[in-house]
């Protein structure tokens, strides 16, 4: 028990494939929301 440290997680890694998944999806995603939500504002 002494031996392992709660504070450092071997088996989880922060940059995994999920991290990267998720990221090249949220990212344009919240940037193409962001520029409809700006259109919706533009009179003609």
């Amino acid at each position: 028990m002494a031996t392992q440290n709660p504070n450092q997680p071997v088996t989880y890694p922060i940059f995994t494939v999920r991290w990267l998944a998720v990221h090249t999806l949220a990212v344009p995603s919240v940037f193409f929301v962001g520029a409809i939500a700006a259109m919706q504002f533009i009179q003609r």
